[in-house]
């Protein structure tokens, strides 16, 4: 009987075997050596690296995700806050802002739902000359 290893993955520190129970796969695939299923062309090394693959995906769209409208494009309309109706003259009228959804467009990404550079955005240098106008001129 050889003794068993656990070694700790580069999720998060995590055993291969915990790994499995926190994205809610069937237990008895933690009891598959990984490396070796890998070698071997298990669906487990397959299985595995397309779930750390989708996993640092979803963490890459987190972090690039709007932080006014947390992704979704849209964000509480300020004149009904999200009631889609108003009152006018004392008689309840749908919001002519909103058209009576509760939302607006949100401003920030443009609806895109994802962060949008500003020129205060330290990624964006205002020297990179490869996005410079064109300094030809006409003689």
């Amino acid at each position: 009987v050889a003794p068993i290893l656990k070694v700790k993955l580069g999720v998060g520190g995590q055993t291969y075997a915990e790994f499995i129970e926190s994205v809610h796969l069937p237990e008895q695939l933690s009891q598959v050596d990984p490396i070796v299923a890998s070698f071997c062309g298990g669906a487990v090394g397959v299985l595995t690296a397309l779930l750390l693959v989708e996993e640092n995906n979803v963490k890459r769209q987190e972090k690039a995700r709007c932080a006014y409208c947390e992704g979704t494009g849209y964000i509480t309309c300020g004149n009904c806050f999200a009631a889609g109706t108003t009152l006018v003259n004392n008689k309840r009228c749908m919001c002519a802002t909103c058209s009576g959804t509760g939302k607006v467009a949100c401003t920030a990404c443009l609806c895109t739902g994802k962060m949008m550079a500003t020129e205060h955005d330290p990624r964006i240098d205002p020297f990179d000359q490869r996005f410079a106008p064109s300094s030809h001129h006409s003689r």
